[in-house]
C-alpha cells in the first residue's frame, strides 16, 4: 500500500466529490445486514471513491458508514474514515484504551502512522456526539466528505426525513 501523509489523508477525505455511481434505492440484505454502496469521484484525484453503508438487521445502532479511496493504477486502496455506532470495542485515542462493547458512537480515521506500522488505516476511534443514529451520521458523513448535491441520492437528507434504513429489499 501506498503511504499516505496526514494531510493527504485529510485532503482525499475533504475534497468535493459527486456521485458517478448512485446507491441502490433499497437497502440489500446479506448476512444479517443490510448493505448499500455508491461510487464518486473528485476533480482533484484520479482515482475513485467509495462509501459503504452497513447496518446490522438485529441490532441497528451497529452500523458503520465508510469511505474508501481506490487510487487509480496503483495497488492497493485506503479506507479513510468510517462512522460507527456504538458497538465492539475499539482503541478510544483520547483516552488511550479500548473501549467498551456499546459505549459509544465513533468515528475511525486513517493516519499514515497506522499505515507505516502496517496496521490497518483506519485503526482506533475517537468517540463522538455528532449524531446518535444511522440517519445522523450518515448525514454527518456527507457533510464530512463534502459530497456535492446530496439530496439526489439522498431526498429530505438535509431535512432529516427520509427513511432510507426501512426500505428494505428481499
Amino acid at each position: 500500500m501506498k503511504e499516505y501523509s496526514n494531510i493527504e489523508i485529510d485532503r482525499l477525505i475533504q475534497c468535493e466529490k459527486v456521485v458517478i455511481e448512485p446507491p441502490k434505492r433499497q437497502m440489500r440484505r446479506d448476512r444479517g445486514s443490510l448493505r448499500n454502496d455508491f461510487k464518486m469521484r473528485s476533480d482533484q484525484f484520479d482515482g475513485e471513491f467509495i462509501a459503504f453503508l452497513r447496518i446490522n438487521e438485529r441490532f441497528p445502532e451497529n452500523f458503520s458508514i465508510g469511505l474508501e479511496y481506490v487510487p487509480k493504477g496503483e495497488k492497493g486502496d485506503i479506507i479513510l474514515m468510517r462512522c460507527n455506532g456504538p458497538h465492539g470495542p475499539y482503541l478510544d485515542e483520547q483516552q488511550g484504551m479500548v473501549s467498551s462493547p456499546h459505549k459509544s458512537f465513533h468515528i475511525h480515521k486513517a493516519k499514515s502512522e497506522n499505515i507505516e506500522s502496517g496496521f490497518r488505516p483506519e485503526r482506533g476511534g475517537t468517540a463522538t456526539t455528532e449524531y446518535a443514529c444511522f440517519e445522523e451520521a450518515l448525514r454527518f458523513f456527507l457533510r464530512e466528505i463534502h459530497l456535492q448535491s446530496p439530496e439526489e441520492c439522498f431526498p429530505g437528507i438535509n431535512q432529516m426525513i427520509f427513511d432510507f434504513m426501512n426500505s428494505k429489499e428481499s
